[in-house]
């Protein structure tokens, strides 16, 4: 059937409707705000509807423009899919993907689970984020974001990857210089090693013994927002750090740190989530890479 719009009208729609001015929009897109409102003028007439609501200082949606939006989005993302999937006909595995990673986790693991997953997939691109700060899937602009502990935005995808608990850890070097550590309150005696949640120290180390919280403050000489650095101040013997099991596994293995008093208590759980956006029409590279993921850490 034939239609007295384009489909860069209708793309224009969106941009107005999400901007709110039509020079605006214009000016992005090196058009003249005239041609930019004989669009909107083309889609009102050929649906019979007014789309807009327009007064001398403010263009906002009508009650059928807000009911016609959604549906246009949805359409038009399907065309963004189609259109990657032809341009991808032989490897659909195709394009960029931003993700988050926490530090010590994706510098030490998740990056040789990122170069396996480019050695299959050669047509995608990572552009990756490290950092210990909780990462934002709209606002840092990311497709998938890993993080530790349970996720709290019902509004997102969360995939819990594995479960996971802190363990104590400090280097040979530092248990035969000092005290020997036979409870949680000896770590007062104890250099402490701490990296910043939600923006501060955490200093107060929460465990459980026999079914209840326990939760002991520490001090210590040093604190970073980043930890890797945490972890390798462990190992170098600067004192007793309280990490992720799934971030010192390895050092764990080859005698670079070892574990203190694991029969006594249990650490506080941190399972690992991946999170990304509901999307209905999800390009396969995210849908690959989500599989990817879930079949190496789970």
């Amino acid at each position: 059937m034939a239609r007295a719009y384009s489909l860069q009208d209708l793309e224009l729609l969106i941009q107005v409707a999400e901007r709110g001015n039509m020079s605006e929009v214009a000016r992005q897109l090196n058009m003249t705000t005239a041609a930019v409102s004989a669009a909107i003028k083309r889609l009102e007439a050929a649906l019979v509807v007014s789309l807009f609501e327009r007064t001398t200082r403010s263009l906002r949606l009508s009650a059928a423009g807000e009911a016609f939006i959604p549906h246009l989005q949805q359409v038009l993302g399907a065309l963004d899919v189609a259109e990657n999937e032809l341009r991808n006909l032989q490897t659909l595995v195709a394009g960029e993907i931003r993700i988050g990673l926490p530090s010590d986790l994706g510098r030490n693991r998740l990056s040789g689970i990122l170069d396996e997953f480019l050695e299959l997939y050669s047509q995608v691109k990572f552009i990756v984020h490290v950092s210990d700060h909780i990462q934002d899937l709209y606002r840092d602009e990311l497709d998938i974001v890993i993080r530790y502990g349970d996720p709290k935005d019902s509004s997102l995808i969360a995939a819990k990857l594995c479960d996971n608990r802190r363990v104590l850890v400090a280097s040979g070097q530092y248990v035969s210089n000092h005290k020997p550590l036979q409870m949680l309150t000896d770590l007062s005696e104890h250099n402490c090693l701490m990296f910043y949640r939600n923006d501060r120290p955490y200093s107060k180390w929460e465990f459980e013994q026999n079914g209840l919280p326990i939760t002991v403050n520490v001090v210590g000489d040093r604190s970073a927002n980043d930890g890797d650095l945490v972890k390798r101040w462990a190992i170098a013997g600067k004192g007793i750090a309280y990490k992720s099991r799934l971030d010192v596994e390895r050092e764990l293995e080859s005698g670079a740190l070892i574990e203190l008093l694991p029969e006594q208590y249990i650490g506080a759980s941190t399972p690992v989530y991946l999170i990304y956006k509901e999307r209905k029409y999800q390009p396969y590279r995210l849908t690959a890479l989500i599989a990817y993921l879930k079949e190496k850490l789970i």
